[in-house]
Parts: C-alpha cells; sequence; structure tokens
C-alpha cells in the first residue's frame, strides 16, 4: 500500500512539472523562420512538432513544422533553415523511405506562372492507406531551385560574396485521398504557389533587418 501511495504521489508530481514546464517545441520556428506567415490566403496554420532524435539528424539551425487548412482541405509545410552550413540539400525521400512509405517518382514540376514560378521535386509516397503528395525545392537569397546540387553551389557562392550564407529546404504535402492524384495535384499547386511567395516576402524582409 505505501508503494502505491508513492508510486501515485511520484506519477502526480510528475505531471504538475510538466504541466507547469511544458517541453519546448523546437519546430515552431524560432529565428528568421518566425516571420513565417501563419496564413496564406485561406490557408490557416497550426504549429505542429518534430521529434528530436529527427532535429538533431537535420542539424537544422532552426525549423518549422506547420498544418494549414483550407475549409476541408488539409496541406502540411516543413521549412528547414540552415545558415553557414552545408546540411542543407539532404533528400527528403530517406525522411519518407526511412519510415515505411513506397515512394513513387513524379519527376519535377513548375510551381505557379509567370516569372515568380519555380521548379519543384514531386513524388507520391505511400504507406497503408496513407497516400500523400510531396512537394520540395530549396531556396537562398532569392533564388530558388530542385536541384540539390546548384542549392549548395548557390549557398558557397553567398558565402564567398557576403561572408554570410543562408539556405532552406522547403517541403509541402497533401493527403491523396478518393478524390484522386489530380485533384491533389490542383491543391497542393495552390499552396505551393502561395507558400513560396509568402516565403519569399518574409525571408527579404528579414535579410534587411539583419543588415541594417
Amino acid at each position: 500500500m505505501t508503494r502505491f501511495v508513492a508510486t501515485g504521489a511520484l506519477l502526480l508530481a510528475t505531471a504538475v512539472y510538466v504541466q507547469l514546464h511544458p517541453p519546448s517545441n523546437l519546430a515552431v520556428g524560432r529565428g528568421w523562420l518566425a516571420a513565417c506567415p501563419a496564413t496564406f490566403g485561406l490557408w490557416n496554420g497550426t504549429d505542429l512538432s518534430f521529434e528530436n532524435a529527427v532535429i538533431d539528424e537535420l542539424k537544422a539551425d532552426d525549423l518549422l513544422v506547420r498544418r494549414y487548412r483550407r475549409g476541408d482541405d488539409v496541406a502540411w509545410l516543413c521549412v528547414v533553415y540552415h545558415r553557414h552550413r552545408r546540411y542543407g540539400a539532404h533528400d527528403p525521400r530517406l525522411c519518407y523511405e526511412s519510415q515505411g512509405y513506397l515512394l513513387e517518382d513524379r519527376g519535377v514540376g513548375r510551381v505557379g506562372g509567370g516569372p515568380a514560378a519555380l521548379e519543384a521535386n514531386r513524388f507520391v509516397a505511400s504507406r497503408g492507406r496513407d497516400r500523400r503528395l510531396v512537394y520540395y525545392w530549396w531556396s537562398t537569397g532569392g533564388y530558388a531551385t530542385a536541384d540539390g546540387a546548384e542549392f549548395r553551389r548557390r549557398m558557397a557562392l553567398e558565402g564567398a560574396l557576403d561572408n554570410r550564407s543562408w539556405g532552406t529546404q522547403v517541403r509541402v504535402e497533401t493527403p491523396v485521398g478518393g478524390e484522386g492524384e489530380t485533384t491533389a495535384a490542383a491543391r497542393l499547386d495552390d499552396f505551393a504557389t502561395r507558400v513560396a511567395g509568402g516565403l519569399s516576402i518574409a525571408f527579404a524582409a528579414a535579410v534587411a533587418v539583419e543588415r541594417r
């Protein structure tokens, strides 16, 4: 009986401590990524989190993970930020494969239109009934690309010219449900276009503030 009471007291004390000292969410964007818009048009975002082990593996200087909703539509955003480092061009396909997803490559496609359009890598990740369409690209210094090697070259050039460098990997995804991949692609095209434009403005403002 004494042991039962002691165990109960310990659990209660732990619960109170956690309530008063909640664990820090390491994926909410604390530096530049704090400027990432919480809304993109009709898309409204909610912060999510990553496991510490995953964050350590990414070796990121900042990280943002959010779920956005537009009515019944859902999309996820993950932005990995690196500064003065060369880790930023990791391949997110490896993250999905390590979690048991089967991948179907969809090549490189255009996101958006006009001069602001960019190219993004695309694939479908499937695990049981969970099927997702994923786009990802890298950006640095106002330049966006689907080519990881070109991203590293640009980041190195920025560092050489400005004695500083930074870069992000941007990943967006949406579920592929009964409506089919074509409808999911239209939804993700809209979300990705808004994300690309919103992040470009946010990062340009952050750079201007830092250089004052």
